[in-house]
Formats: C-alpha cells, sequence, structure tokens
C-alpha cells in the first residue's frame, strides 16, 4: 500500500505548547497524509525561519532562526543528532546530489556547501548583498539557484562549485535581475531537459517564469499582492501562489492574459513577442478562505498527484485546498503551537524497488572537517583531492549488473564477472585462462602491437572500461579493430574446418579398422570350424 506523509515545521510559538511528554518543545511535526491522516512523530527543541529545513531519507536539517547552528535530526532515530555550528546565521536550505549535499545560505549573502557524508564544506565568497532568502537545486543537481532580499537570482554550476579544483572566487553562470523586490520564493520545475523552468516571486508582487539555462524571461504575472511561496503542479503546467490574506492563487501556463481559464488554451510561455508583457491574472484564479480566519500563508506544498494543496499558516493551521472543486478550501487538518514556516511533502513509500534509488543508507552524518584540504608538497598542490577524504555510507545491495541485451533476463542470483573478481582472495582462473588465450592469439597473429586499445569491452556478464586510452590514438581504430576480428574469426573458422575435417578421416579409419577386426574374426571361425571336420572324419575311419 502506497503511503505518502508530509512535514511541518514552526518558528517561534506564539502560543503556550502542550505539555505532555510526547510533544513539549515539539518544533518539527511529521504526519501522514494518506491513507490514514494522523501525526506520527515529532521532533523536539526547533524554530526555524521560511525555507529553513531540508528532509532527506535518513535526516532532517533544521537551520535555527534565532541562532546561527543547524539541527540534525535522525529520522531512523527519531532524535536530534548533532547540533553543527556556522560562521554566521543560516537564513536557507536546500539539498542536492542525492541528498548528500547540504547547499546554506546565510545572513550576510554566502553560499556554503557541506557534504554531509564526507565532512567536507565549502565557503564560497559573498555573492548577495543582503541574505540569501531561498535556495533552489534543479532535479539533475545541475543547477543551483539563490535568491536574496537584494531582488538577484544567481545562477551557478554546482559542479564547478564542487570540483576540487575549482578556482578560489567563484562566480555564477548568469543573474536573474528583472525584480525590484526581494526574492521570497523560488519553484523549480521537475523536467531534466533543457525546456525546464523555474518561477520566482518578490516583494515587488510579481513572479516571473525563467528558463534559467539561457537566462531568458519567459513571463511577469502582475499577481496584486506580495507572494510568500511557491509551488509547481506535477505537470509543469502552472504554480500556485500564497498570499498574507491566507488566500491562493493558481496561474496556468496555458491560459492566455486577461481572461478566464476556460477561454485559453495556447501556451503564454514560449511566446517572444508577449515575453515581456506583463500578464494580469483572472480574479477567479485566486482562492479566498471563507468563515475562517487562517492568517498569512506561509508555506505551501503540493501532493505526489497533484490533486491536494496544503497550506501552513501564521496561525498554526495546516488548511488542505482541492484544485478541483467548486468550494477549493475543504478543511483544517491541524492547528499547530507556532507559525508554520515550513510545509513539505515526502516522497511517497510502498512502491516496488526501483533502480534509480540509491544503493547506499546514511546512518550518522559527518560533520564540517576544516582539515581537508587539498595536499600540498614542497609549496605546490600534489593532490587537489583531500588526504583523508573518505565517503561514510552502508551499501544495502549489490553493485549494478549490465545487462547482455534489451530483450535477455539475467538469471536472479548470477553474479557479474566484476563481483566475482571483486570477491575472489586471488585472481579467478577462468579469468586468467582468458588473459591468457588473448595473449597466445595475440602473439601468434603478430599484430598486437598494431592493435589500439578500445575503451570499452563488452562481456557476457557486465561491462569494465578502460582507464588507460592514450591520447592520439587513431580515429580509425575501430575500423582497423574490426578488421582484425574478422581476420581472426576467419583463422578460428579454417582451423575448425581443418579439426572437423581431422575427426571425420579418424571416423573413417576408425571404422575401416573395425571392418578388418570382423573379417580377421570370421576367418579364424571358420579355419577352427574345418579343422574340427577333419578330426572327425578321422575318428569315423578308424
Amino acid at each position: 500500500m502506497l503511503t505518502e506523509h508530509f512535514l511541518a515545521s514552526i518558528g517561534t510559538p506564539t502560543r503556550k505548547p502542550d505539555t505532555s511528554s510526547a510533544t513539549k518543545d515539539a518544533g518539527i511535526f511529521l504526519h501522514e497524509h494518506q491513507p490514514l491522516l494522523a501525526q506520527r512523530s515529532v521532533f523536539k527543541k526547533s524554530a526555524t525561519g521560511p525555507n529553513c529545513v531540508a528532509v532527506s531519507r535518513s535526516h532532517i536539517f533544521a537551520a535555527q532562526v534565532d541562532k546561527a547552528v543547524v539541527h540534525v535530526y535522525s529520522r531512523e532515530k527519531g532524535n536530534q543528532e548533532a547540533t553543527v555550528p556556522f560562521p554566521e546565521r543560516v537564513t536557507s536550505l536546500a539539498l542536492a546530489l542525492d541528498e548528500t549535499v547540504l547547499v546554506l545560505g546565510t545572513e550576510g549573502g554566502r553560499i556554503l556547501l557541506w557534504e554531509t557524508c564526507t565532512g567536507r564544506s565549502l565557503t564560497g565568497l559573498q555573492s548577495h548583498l543582503q541574505p540569501v532568502n531561498v535556495l533552489a537545486v534543479d532535479p539533475c543537481s545541475q543547477f543551483l539557484l539563490s535568491g536574496s532580499s537584494d531582488s538577484n537570482i544567481h545562477v551557478w554550476s554546482l559542479p564547478a562549485l564542487l570540483s576540487f579544483t575549482a578556482p578560489p572566487n567563484p562566480t555564477p553562470l548568469h543573474t536573474l535581475s528583472n525584480h525590484r523586490g526581494g526574492v521570497t520564493a523560488l519553484a523549480v520545475g521537475h523536467s531534466s531537459t533543457g525546456a525546464n523552468v523555474v518561477v520566482s516571486a518578490s516583494k515587488d508582487n510579481t513572479a516571473i517564469v525563467w528558463d534559467y539555462r539561457q537566462n531568458n524571461l519567459l513571463a511577469t504575472y502582475l499577481l496584486g499582492d506580495t507572494p510568500l511561496s511557491l509551488t509547481l503542479d506535477p505537470a509543469d503546467r502552472g504554480f500556485y501562489a500564497t498570499f498574507e490574506d491566507g488566500s491562493v492563487q493558481y496561474i496556468d501556463f496555458y491560459v492566455s492574459a486577461d481572461v478566464e481559464p476556460q477561454n485559453g488554451a495556447t501556451d503564454s510561455l514560449r511566446d517572444p513577442d508577449t515575453s515581456y508583457t506583463p500578464i494580469t491574472p483572472a480574479p477567479s484564479t485566486r482562492w479566498r478562505p471563507t468563515n475562517q480566519d487562517l492568517g498569512a500563508a506561509q508555506s505551501i506544498a503540493l501532493s505526489w498527484d497533484g490533486t491536494t494543496i496544503l497550506t501552513g499558516h501564521s496561525t498554526g493551521k495546516i488548511a488542505a485546498w482541492s484544485p478541483v472543486s467548486s468550494a477549493h478550501l475543504k478543511a483544517v487538518l491541524n492547528t499547530l503551537p507556532g507559525p508554520i514556516t515550513n510545509l513539505q511533502f515526502l516522497p511517497p513509500t510502498g512502491f516496488p524497488a526501483s533502480t534509480d534509488e540509491p544503493r547506499y543508507k546514511v546512518h550518522t552524518i559527518i560533520k564540517p572537517r576544516l582539515d581537508l584540504k587539498a595536499r600540498v608538497s614542497d609549496g605546490e598542490v600534489s593532490s587537489p583531492v583531500p588526504a583523508g577524504y573518505n565517503f561514510n555510507a552502508q551499501l544495502v545491495d549489490s553493485l549494478p549488473r549490465a545487462a547482455v541485451a534489451a530483450f535477455e533476463k539475467r538469471k536472479p542470483g548470477r553474479k557479474s564477472a566484476f563481483e566475482e573478481a571483486l570477491a575472489h582472495p586471488g585472481f579467478p582462473s577462468d579469468l586468467l585462462e582468458r588473459s591468457l588465450a588473448e595473449l597466445t592469439t595475440f602473439a601468434g597473429s603478430g599484430r598486437a602491437a598494431a592493435v589500439p586499445a578500445a575503451p570499452a569491452v563488452v562481456e557476457e556478464d557486465g561491462y569494465y572500461m578502460a582507464l588507460d586510452i592514450e591520447d592520439g590514438v587513431d580515429a580509425d581504430w575501430k575500423d582497423r579493430r574490426i578488421k582484425e576480428l574478422e581476420e581472426q574469426n576467419k583463422e578460428q573458422q579454417d582451423r575448425l574446418k581443418v579439426t572437423i575435417q581431422q575427426l571425420a578421416e579418424l571416423k573413417k579409419a576408425k571404422e575401416a579398422a573395425g571392418t578388418k577386426e570382423e573379417n580377421g574374426n570370421a576367418d579364424t571361425q571358420s579355419k577352427e570350424e574345418r579343422r574340427k571336420r577333419t578330426l572327425e572324419r578321422i575318428r569315423q575311419m578308424k
């Protein structure tokens, strides 16, 4: 059965908390949304600001609103695992690279990177003039976007920032700078292609859709009020925004400007003639709560199937909305003891095992280590990889196996040649035999030196990549390799024909020898019979 959870965190409590031991001092709440709505666990002693919570499969990272520390909670153990201090207060968090890198934005405008499984930490320059309010990472973990109160959005190359040979003063790829107020929210699309987009919200009461890869503005929406949080729908056909009065607005990309939703049918993002023309959404796209004092909607989350919207409000209420019903506000699910600054749906569980999931499990995070620096010898960097750089995780599955063909399935429990060699106390005998046979073949043909090393050799059990390819290898090495293989194949066929002919001759010789032996036996038998008859006649004559 599929199970879906959501996590809510609060800021500074505004009302007297529950005195029960289970929820006392609780700051982060984990709820089950489907199939049964219920609170499952709490994490204590935390007060977070907007965009200051990041959730992985194993841990919860919460930047505290009044301290320059990040609390790390273990989801497996259900308690606080560590308190990590930083030079300045952290104002935003985001996870990247299969949840192994935590990106932090600080009050001074800096961006920090922390590899939670190695302890390596990177401190960037002051890229923004004011606090970094929000961070976002694209689905491929190739681009990092940082939005600040200085109204700018920087787009960074995440692999370049994490490279061991990165320059000491990294610079963003480009800057999205059309806002005239502080950036309050960012929402990146779900696509892994070059057509992915990001939506930004600002205190200038606008929301802008960008092609962040090409630094192109696609659409500008005039919302009338300052949007506090954003989320894109699962198909990236539009986005939801929340406001100070507790309302929610849905902006459909497939609706033309200043018209009702049912009257438009074109994609307003990809029209270059209207990209710089501001769009005012229709009033019916904004859903206002009726008979409910919800307070400011400071956070928003969308369920996995896109049928339920949750909003977290300054009064501590969690409201559920339906994007398809006429009365969009469905119910108030819970009331927490403080303003809900972060709300996030977790990936649903219960699916069959997926090959895309990481094959490791992180039990304990490694705090930032200042000793992980490049190796220096005689005043020169001998290796960019720091000494003592280790990845700490538990492997929970076997190594990936390459399929022989799309139509051929591997037998269950069968190990690849690489796995057998990895677990063998020495070199496997079949591996040595194949290697010696190849060497003998090449030596016998006299063309071993003329054959360049191929970059990859595909075998039946797996794949191996050659790492010793020399520069300057001829471009036509494939043709020469194919020619060599064809010649070897022809030689093998000739040898096979000779062997078959020899076997046929041996068979004929054996058959001839068998016939001669039978004839000899028959002659011997006839001579014995004649001798017996002669002796019988002699006895009769006597």
